[in-house]
């Protein structure tokens, strides 16, 4: 690449740019409050966000155990570190619509869209932020602006990135980009193949900018170069940020957490059931199985496979390049899944909305660009695609909604087994240990999600235990957010209540909350 030549020439106005768009961002805020409204007109606690508040600390030490000491950092440079969760969840809305504007951004320069505005800029960011796996992932408001912000941060390291590479940016621009990089994969390591599919998909739109315009940098040498300086960048970030991690815990005396390792099933499960897994994982995304995929995947799947069949019989300058790119696009959500031999939690997998909302957009755009289709369908289309986004918007808000009733449920039973602590005459806050036994199965009203499609948020705190000293520590937290901060128990306290409460009746019956050898007993049910 010449340093001169450039293919991307000066990035766009940002003032124009919000002025010329302003129906998409419109588009985006209605669709984010329809299904985040809830959340920030009605304060509500979900899982872990109850120990950040009671045990903040111990939950910070936690993440830098797991390597996201970015995470820490970015609490305390935005001034979010004592937990607040309307401030979480008003500041995690604008950080979306943010970041819809900063990709869009990203995308309308790459592609030379400035000049020219079809009304689908608002398909991505709507997609990929009302999905499932986004609001499950949003549902632990206690990072999920924090995660926002890295989201935003790797859009920002790739406008640095290609300012440099294929713009007319001086390398200098390599190390706040780096810095960005750092910060987002220390933040949610999910962010990392993330980086590497926004790549692919940049270049995918730069690729067809140089094939429309005809420029002489369509060649093999000048997309092989670009493509693994882009690479050698995202390695370099990788490796700083490991290095980063390494000092944080050797200066800090931690080791890291066995939380990541446990979740890899290779040499724990049979090599042929792994293999089934990632199988099964494939097919239930795609085709759209189970609460947390759409089924409007397959559609897209089958469409950006359609149209690369199209560009190959085209036989474009070095084609294969761009083959491959959208190939690695669309295996890129489940390389995580080959990596554990196991199908991920749902609030991990962000990548897989994430290109399935591109995907979506692209296709649409290439639609929207065919002169041969008449205006009609066009607007059809759009019309279709909306349609598509309202459905999934609608069941994320749901979602919303079951752990918006779930807490406040939550909040009563809290209420009613603090009251008949107190009737044991120990005082409103006895100096006695408190231990829970087994789990309480919630009470829902038919609107919700049903529970047994649910992962985690819409949960009860009294739902979720692993058993007596796991479920005692989440139950002790989140009474802790209501004012009861009982004493934790000791193991052999747990012994005592775990002996006394077979012959405990379960909750809610007369009984049911006891004291037994100096320790306060409250038997939720079997384990």
């Amino acid at each position: 690449m010449k340093k001169k030549e450039t293919y991307l020439g000066r990035m766009p106005s940002v003032k124009n740019f919000i002025k010329d768009d302003q129906a998409s961002w419109w588009m985006i805020g209605i669709f984010l409050m329809a299904v985040y409204g809830i959340k920030v007109f009605s304060v509500s606690l979900s899982h872990d966000t109850e120990a950040m508040i009671a045990v903040p600390e111990g939950l910070y030490d936690s993440w830098y155990t797991m390597g996201r000491f970015g995470l820490i950092f970015l609490k305390k440079v935005l001034c979010t570190y004592v937990f607040n969760p309307y401030i979480a969840s008003f500041l995690m809305v604008v950080s979306m619509l943010l970041n819809g504007m900063l990709w869009t951004y990203l995308f309308d320069w790459i592609g030379g869209n400035q000049d020219k505005k079809p009304f689908i800029s608002w398909i991505f960011p709507s997609f990929f932020f009302t999905s499932m796996i986004v609001t499950e992932q949003s549902g632990f408001l206690l990072q999920a602006y924090e995660v926002n912000i890295a989201l935003l941060l790797v859009g920002i390291a790739l406008l640095c990135l290609f300012k440099v590479f294929a713009g007319n940016g001086k390398m200098g621009w390599c190390i706040p980009a780096m810095f960005c990089c750092v910060i987002a994969f220390s933040v949610y390591q999910s962010l990392v193949p993330l980086f590497t599919a926004g790549a692919a998909i940049c270049f995918l739109i730069l690729y067809d900018r140089l094939a429309r315009e005809e420029r002489e940098h369509l060649t093999f040498k000048t997309c092989f170069l670009l493509i693994g300086k882009l690479a050698a960048v995202f390695l370099a970030s990788f490796v700083v940020y490991q290095i980063v991690n390494r000092i944080v815990l050797f200066v800090l005396d931690m080791e890291t957490t066995s939380y990541i390792s446990e979740q890899i099933m290779w040499g724990k499960l049979p090599t042929a059931e792994c293999a089934y897994n990632i199988v099964r994982h494939i097919y239930r995304a795609v085709w759209g199985k189970g609460l947390f995929y759409n089924g409007a995947n397959l559609v897209i799947c089958l469409g950006a496979l359609g149209y690369t069949v199209m560009r190959i019989r085209k036989k474009e300058p070095c084609y294969i390049l761009y083959v491959l790119a959208l190939f690695y696009c669309l295996i890129s959500p489940f390389l995580m899944t080959v990596l554990m031999g196991n199908e991920p939690t749902a609030r991990t997998q962000l990548l897989l909305p994430f290109v399935m909302g591109f995907l979506l957009q692209y296709l649409v755009k290439k639609i929207m660009d065919n002169r041969k289709i008449i205006q009609y369908m066009k607007w059809g289309i759009t019309v279709l695609v909306a349609f598509v986004v309202m459905q999934q918007s609608l069941l994320s808000a749901r979602l919303n909604y079951t752990q918006y009733v779930q807490y406040e449920e939550d909040v009563h039973v809290a209420n009613k087994i603090t009251d008949r602590i107190e009737q044991l005459n120990f005082g409103a806050i006895p100096e006695k240990p408190v231990v829970f036994v087994g789990a309480r199965i919630p009470q829902k009203n038919p609107s919700c999600i049903d529970g047994n499609q649910l992962e985690l948020i819409g949960r009860s705190f009294f739902e979720v235990s692993f058993g007596i000293e796991h479920g005692t520590w989440v139950m002790h937290n989140f009474l802790v957010t209501q004012g009861y901060p009982y004493r934790l128990p000791k193991s052999k306290d747990i012994q005592i209540a775990d002996d006394a409460a077979k012959n405990m009746p379960s909750w809610p019956d007369v009984g049911s909350v006891d004291v037994k050898d100096g320790v306060i007993i409250v038997k939720l049910g079997n384990q």
